[in-house]
């Protein structure tokens, strides 16, 4: 790439702390199958509930999950200050002490800024970042490539892509996400586009060393069929285990099983995207007695009726909690 195509000022940083950076992480895309919880920011009296954060990351452990995603949608991320960030992502990291991977969620239209949030995630010790396509901007095709390029160029941990186009404005096409897997700092995708023939085109024209994870709960499994290997979960958040022990068996070729965990589970991913993620599961949560409080505005407190959905939800999901 030309690097004067990043303007002057951005030059001189990658001549000054790029040559070619080494990938301090032992992630790779062969580490990346498996669940991920993309986990909710537990707030208390506008702040962070600092003892519910740590439950959270040791329910993960102990659910023996591949990893978790701090800071992603699910994660409030454009609702957390700078500080709280910084906080949770160190307290993260400490207590899941190389049990489980890190991946922290980075993002935005400020270039500067997305790249000072890699860069700190990367000195605390994440094991990567989840990058998500820049929102309000809706920048092309031509700008995506150049935004992702440059960033991955300067990382010092991998990236995974992120594609969720009904938040963002804007997606990764098939052609762009296939020509930055080629990228060997990027090492995967995930994809919250709903579209199943997409995931599965990419599966099969990926180079080796890029893993696609499925970013919706409900398509976990049929996306796991068509070639990838894994799910950025959010109903993990509350039932680990029985969403581990679906992908487990997918990943082992054992759809039967699978699938009847994915019938077990759909209850739960019916209630919890009711209304704007993350406030059902955060709901839910709460009423399962994990304390992870309520979401920032600009997101609301679910509707009653959603609130019952959720109860309902809960009491036929009760023997696997």
């Amino acid at each position: 790439m030309n690097l004067r195509a990043a303007g002057g000022w951005l030059d001189k940083l990658r001549l000054e702390c790029y040559i070619a950076p080494m990938l301090r992480s032992t992630l790779t895309a062969e580490s990346l199958p498996g669940v991920w919880t993309a986990l909710v920011t537990p707030f208390k009296g506008g702040g962070i509930n600092w003892a519910v954060w740590e439950e959270l990351l040791e329910r993960a452990v102990k659910a023996r999950l591949t990893g978790v995603v701090v800071l992603g949608s699910t994660g409030e991320s454009p609702s957390v200050s700078d500080i709280e960030r910084s906080k949770l992502i160190r307290k993260a990291v400490k207590i899941a002490r190389k049990r489980m991977f890190v991946i922290v969620g980075a993002g935005g239209a400020n270039f500067p800024h997305v790249m000072h949030q890699i860069a700190e995630a990367a000195d605390f010790g994440s094991d990567g970042i989840l990058l998500v396509t820049p929102y309000y901007s809706k920048p092309t095709q031509a700008g995506l490539r150049r935004y992702f390029q440059i960033l991955a160029d300067l990382s010092e941990v991998p990236i995974i892509l992120y594609h969720i186009p009904g938040r963002c404005g804007v997606g990764v096409s098939p052609a762009l996400a296939l020509e930055l897997a080629e990228h060997p700092a990027i090492i995967g995708l995930k994809d919250a586009g709903g579209d199943v023939a997409r995931v599965s085109d990419l599966a099969r024209k990926a180079p080796p060393g890029f893993t696609i994870l499925s970013g919706d709960d409900p398509l976990a499994l049929p996306m796991i069929s068509v070639g990838a290997k894994g799910v950025v979960s959010v109903v993990s958040n509350i039932a680990p285990i029985r969403v581990r022990e679906m992908v487990d068996a997918a990943l082992a070729g054992d759809f039967a099983l699978a699938l009847q965990h994915h019938r077990s589970l759909a209850p739960l991913n019916d209630a919890f995207f009711l209304e704007t993620n993350p406030a059902p599961i955060k709901e839910a949560m709460n009423l399962a007695g994990i304390r992870v409080g309520a979401v920032r505005l600009p997101l609301a407190p679910v509707t009653s009726k959603t609130r019952n959905a959720l109860r309902e939800a809960l009491n036929r999901a009760a023997g696997y909690l």
